[in-house]
């Protein structure tokens, strides 16, 4: 499948961005953000053989958003299972995210060693108070701890993205934007579907959009990009 180009100035890795503030670790790639309110049907049974989402060839089984919307209901005391429209929602949104970033990574050249990936994690127990409160802030952010290390990746990859696409940015702010814009026409090429038992992907916006149902369910998905970038 063809891949979603770069400018020549693009091609390098770049160096990763060390400074790491608390609002732009809690805050995550793919966690809630703008308050979009959109539409999501009731999502029982999850565990069921399918396809939740599709990021170019790659599935996202909702066997595996099942797994991680009951790991979060429990590490959060609650009952694994028990219907959560908006929880189900916010995982599915983090996940497509997570791949589309991914994907997105790697056809840019940008990759993440190991190395950097202990530096990052090292750094954000440090800011967070521990492993606890690194488990804790990620755990609000809707991120279980099996996937903290995939979130932490997908923290450096946008970091290294935005170092990439736009190495004479003023600030963090032009990194961003210039992310979002590769981001979004990535997916564009790759193509992104969601099941229509949880909505459907907006392009655009990269979230998951309304479904037209009477029987949906309001609620609200935020920005999946914001304070990937660390705060200026």
């Amino acid at each position: 499948m063809r891949r979603h180009s770069v400018s020549e100035h693009a091609r390098g890795n770049g160096s990763i961005v060390t400074t790491m503030r608390r609002r732009g670790i809690v805050a995550l790639a793919v966690s809630l953000a703008l308050g979009a309110s959109v539409t999501l049907a009731g999502c029982g049974g999850l565990g069921d053989a399918g396809s939740a989402a599709t990021v170019g060839d790659a599935q996202i089984s909702t066997q595996t958003l099942a797994s991680d919307t009951e790991a979060i209901q429990q590490e959060r005391g609650g009952t694994p299972g028990a219907p959560d429209s908006a929880l189900t929602l916010g995982v599915l949104q983090r996940l497509v995210i997570t791949e589309l970033v991914g994907q997105a990574s790697t056809a840019a050249g940008v990759t993440v060693t190991q190395g950097e990936l202990d530096t990052a994690l090292a750094e954000f127990e440090a800011q967070l108070g521990g492993a606890e409160g690194l488990r804790a802030a990620f755990l609000e952010s809707n991120v279980p701890a099996s996937a903290i290390e995939d979130q932490v990746r997908l923290s450096v990859e946008v970091q290294k993205l935005g170092v990439v696409l736009a190495p004479e940015a003023a600030d963090a702010t032009g990194q961003q934007q210039a992310v979002v814009q590769y981001i979004t026409g990535f997916g564009l090429q790759e193509g992104v579907t969601v099941s229509p038992r949880f909505g459907t992907w907006d392009p655009g916006t990269l979230t998951v959009g309304p479904l037209p149902s009477d029987l949906s369910t309001t609620v609200q998905v935020e920005d999946p990009l914001a304070g990937i970038l660390p705060a200026p």
